[in-house]
C-alpha cells in the first residue's frame, strides 16, 4: 500500500475547499488503514517514510481548513487501538508517540524551537544559549512499546501501546522474558516504559524455521516481536526468543524505607536511566549525554554505520532534552512531547535486476522459490540473491523474471524484495510458475489446501534424506539410540546410506569404515538396529514423516486399521472414518501412500528386515475407554506421556485437537484454547482423577 497520490491544486479559488476536503478524506483513511495493519494485524503495508509524510500533510491541511477536520481524525490521538483478545489497562500517564524527523534541517529547527520556548519570559542577560542546552541521545529501537507496573517492587502489569490511553494486558508474556525482572532490587512503585524486540539472530533462525516448516515468514524482526508478544498463549511468547530495553519513567517512583514511601525526584533524564540500571532493569548502555546541537548531529552521524553491527533492529536516534525541569516546562501537544524529537535513519535500499527464479528444497520438503539478483552491495554487503518465500509472495507483489526491483534488507540482516519497478519492465520480463515436480528428485510437488507452501511428500528425496533419516531413527518413531544429528551426517558423507532402508541394512563392518568408530561404538550401533527392527505399527506410521501425521495421529490410525497394508491400501473416505482425521489429513494419507516411490522404499524397509509386531508399544489392559477418543489440554500432576498411555492401554484413543468427535477433553491447571472449544462444541471435560475412576 502506498500513499494516496498527491495530484491536487490548493491554490485556485473555486475549488480549493472541495480538493482540500477530498485530500482530508484520502489522507485519513490510508493513515488509519495504515493504523490497523501495523497495530492489529501486525502486517504493514507502508514504510515509516509514507506515513510520516501522510500524517505532516493531514496535519498541515487540518490546520489550514479547520473546519474540514474529519471526526476522530488520527491527528488528534495516537495511532493504535487495542484488541478484544486481551483485558485492557487505562495507561494513568498516556504513552504518546514522539515528532520524527528525517533530516539535519529538523534537528536545527527543533532546537530553534526549545530555545525560543525556555526563554519566553527571560531577561535576555538570562537567555538560555545553544550550548547551554545537554541533550540525551538514545538509540530509537524498532520493537513493540511496552508500559510495565510495579508495586512494592512486584511486576504487577504490562501493557501494550494501544492507543496511547488504552492497551492490551501482556502480563503473562512479557514475565516470560527473562530480562524482565519479576522483582526489583528496591522496594518501590514505578511505572517503567520500554521496548521489546527481537534479536537479529533470533529473528534469522525463526523466519528459517517458519520457511522450511512452509509456514509464512515475518517481514522484520518488529512484526515478529509484536506478533509474539500479542499471542493468547504465553507458552508461544516464552519460545520466541524476546528481549527488552527500558528507557523512561512516566511519573516519579516511590521507594519505600521501614515501609514508609518517598517519592523520588531526578534532576535529568540520564539520571533516571541509572536509577532504572540500579532497580536491576536493562538499560541499553548506548545512550549519550552531549552539549549542544552539533555534538548531537555528530554522534547521529557516527552511529548510522555503528548500529549495524548491534544484534537489534534501531531505525533511529532518541534526541530528549536531559533537564526535567525543563522537560516540565517545555510540555506537550496533543500526541507529542515538546522536549524531545526522533530522527529516524532512511532504509538502505539498492536497485538490481532479477535474472533468473529458482527453486530450493528445503530439509522439510518446502520448495522455496529464491530470487538470482545481478550483484549490489547493500550495507555492506554483497547481495545476488534472496528468498521470495513462496508463490503467493510471488503473486501479491507481481515478481517476474528479469524485472528492476528494490530490494533492502529485512533487520538489515535478510535481503528482500520490497518493491517492482513496473515503469521499467521490459518484453523480456518472464511470470514465474511454481514447478509440478520437485526438482530434487522429480516427484510430484503438492500444495495443500490453506498452505502458502509447496512441498515434495518423497521419501526418497535426497535434498531432505538427512533430516528424515534423523526424524526417522529418533526416539519419536524407531528409537534407534545414538543415532543423532553427527552420526547421520557422516554416514550420508561416506556414502554409506541414500535411504531410509540403508539404515536397516548397516552392520557392525560398515560403522568401522567411518573416522573415529572404534568396535564399541561400531558394535553399540549395529545391534541397536537389530534389536529395533522389531517394532510397532504406530512408531512405524510415525517414522514415515507423512505430512500433519505425528504420534496421536499415528496412533489413532494404527488402533483403527490394526495392520500397516490397510492403512497403505485406505481410501480418503476410509481415513475419514478414524476419529480425528480431517479431509485435509485424509487427502495428504491418500496422496502419500499413491506416490510410486514412497512405495517403493517402504518395500525396500520391509525387505531389510522390519517387523512390525505390534499395533502399539503399549500393553493392553483392558478396554473400559473403547470407541473413546481424549484430548489433554493444561498442567496435570502426572507427565502427559503417561497419561496418553495410560488411554490407550484401556482401548481409548487420543487425539491433538478437539472437535465433535472428541469423547472428553482432560484439562489441568491452565488449560488452554482446547478448553474453550471443548466448551464452545459442548465436548465433556473432566479431571485426570475423573479419568482414573473411569477405568477402574
Amino acid at each position: 500500500m502506498h500513499m494516496p497520490d498527491d495530484t491536487m491544486d490548493f491554490n485556485f479559488n473555486g475549488g480549493a475547499a472541495s480538493a482540500a476536503s477530498e485530500r482530508i478524506r484520502s489522507l485519513t483513511e490510508f493513515i488509519t488503514r495504515c493504523d490497523h495493519e501495523y497495530y492489529l494485524l501486525n502486517r504493514p503495508s507502508a514504510s515509516d517514510i509514507e506515513y510520516d509524510r501522510a500524517m505532516a500533510e493531514l496535519e498541515k491541511l487540518e490546520k489550514e481548513h479547520p473546519g474540514l477536520k474529519m471526526p476522530g481524525s488520527p491527528t488528534g490521538r495516537v495511532s493504535g487501538s487495542p484488541a478484544k483478545e486481551f483485558r485492557q489497562i487505562t495507561h494513568e500517564t498516556p504513552m504518546l508517540s514522539l515528532a520524527n524527523s528525517y533530516g539535519i534541517e529538523d534537528l536545527r529547527d527543533f532546537e530553534t524551537r526549545i530555545l525560543k520556548d525556555l526563554n519566553i519570559g527571560r531577561a535576555p542577560s538570562d537567555f538560555i544559549k545553544p550550548e547551554d542546552i545537554q541533550y540525551c541521545v538514545e538509540l530509537k529501537f524498532d520493537g513493540a512499546s511496552i508500559s510495565l507496573t510495579y508495586e512494592r517492587g512486584v511486576l504487577k502489569s504490562a501493557a501494550t501501546r494501544g492507543d496511547g490511553r488504552t492497551g492490551e494486558d501482556v502480563t503473562a508474556n512479557v514475565a516470560t522474558i527473562k530480562q524482565v525482572p519479576l522483582r526489583l532490587a528496591l522496594d518501590c512503585d514505578a511505572v517503567v516504559r520500554g521496548e521489546i524486540f527481537m534479536p537479529r539472530s533470533v529473528f534469522a533462525a525463526l523466519n528459517t524455521a517458519r520457511e522450511d516448516a512452509g509456514e509464512a515468514v515475518f517481514a522484520n524482526p518488529r512484526n515478529a516481536a509484536a506478533g509474539a508478544l500479542r499471542q493468547l498463549d504465553a507458552k508461544v511468547t516464552a519460545g520466541r526468543g524476546l528481549n527488552i530495553f527500558l528507557y523512561n519513567l512516566a511519573k516519579s517512583p516511590v521507594v519505600y524505607e521501614k515501609g514508609k514511601g518517598r517519592e523520588t525526584a531526578f534532576e535529568t533524564h540520564s539520571a533516571s536511566l541509572e536509577f532504572l540500571a540500579a532497580l536491576g532493569m536493562r538499560v541499553s548502555e548506548n545512550f549519550s549525554v552531549l552539549r549542544g546541537m552539533d555534538a548531537v548531529i555528530a554522534h547521529i552521524e557516527k552511529w548510522e554505520t555503528m548500529r549495524r553491527s548491534l544484534d537489534y533492529d534501531t531505525d533511529g536516534m532518541v534526541v530528549k532534552v536531559d533537564n526535567l525541569a525543563w522537560q516540565a516546562s517545555l510540555g506537550f501537544t496533543a500526541k507529542s512531547p515538546r522536549f524531545a524529537m526522533a530522527y529516524k535513519y532512511a532504509p538502505e535500499r539498492a536497485e538490481t535486476v532479477i535474472e533468473s527464479i529458482q527453486i530450493q528444497v528445503g530439509k522439510t520438503g518446502t520448495l522455496t522459490p529464491v530470487a538470482n539478483f545481478t550483484p549490489v552491495t547493500l550495507s555492506g554487503t554483497r547481495i545476488a540473491r534472496a528468498s521470495l518465500h513462496n508463490a503467493d509472495e510471488i503473486e501479491a507483489k507481481d515478481i517476474r523474471e528479469n524485472d528492476h526491483v528494490i530490494i533492502e534488507k529485512a533487520g538489515e540482516i535478510i535481503p528482500q524484495v520490497v518493491e517492482v519497478i513496473v515503469s521499467r519492465r521490459g518484453p523480456d520480463s518472464k511470470k514465474f510458475t511454481m514447478p509440478s515436480e520437485c526438482p530434487a528428485c522429480g516427484s510430484p510437488a503438492v500444495r495443500n489446501e490453506g498452505e502458502a507452501a509447496w512441498r515434495c511428500v518423497s521419501l526418497s528425496c535426497p535434498a531432505q534424506f538427512i533430516r528424515k533419516a534423523e526424524y526417522f531413527a529418533s526416539k519419536r518413531a524407531l528409537d534407534f539410540e545414538g543415532f543423532g544429528e553427527k552420526v547421520i551426517e557422516t554416514l550420508v558423507e561416506h556414502g554409506l546410506i541414500g535411504d531410509m532402508a540403508d539404515i536397516l541394512k548397516l552392520r557392525y563392518e560398515d560403522f568401522l569404515k567411518l573416522p573415529r568408530f572404534k568396535e564399541k561404538l561400531a558394535s553399540k550401533l549395529a545391534l541397536e538396529i537389530e534389536k529395533k527392527k522389531n517394532t510397532t505399527l504406530n512408531r512405524f506410521i510415525t517414522a514415515l514423516q507423512i505430512p500433519f501425521v505425528g504420534e496421536t495421529t499415528a496412533a489413532s490410525l494404527a488402533g483403527h486399521f490394526k495392520s500397516f497394508e490397510k492403512i497403505a491400501a485406505a481410501s480418503p473416505e476410509d481415513f475419514l472414518a478414524v476419529g480425528e482425521i480431517g479431509e485435509k489429513i485424509a487427502a495428504s494419507l491418500a496422496r502419500f501412500f499413491s506416490n510410486a516411490k514412497n512405495a517403493g522404499i517402504i518395500n525396500k524397509i520391509f525387505e531389510a528386515g522390519l517387523r512390525i509386531e505390534a499395533i502399539s508399544s503399549v500393553r493392553a489392559e483392558s478396554d473400559r475407554l473403547a470407541n473413546r477418543s481424549f484430548v489433554i489440554t493444561g498442567t496435570l500432576s502426572v507427565p502427559r506421556d503417561s497419561v496418553e498411555e495410560l488411554i490407550e492401554a484401556h482401548g481409548g484413543s487420543n487425539a491433538s485437537s478437539v472437535s465433535k468427535k472428541t469423547s472428553f477433553v482432560v484439562a489441568g491447571d491452565s488449560p488452554g484454547s482446547k478448553f474453550d472449544k471443548a466448551v464452545k462444541l459442548g465436548v465433556s471435560v473432566i479431571t485426570y482423577e475423573q479419568l482414573l475412576k473411569m477405568i477402574e
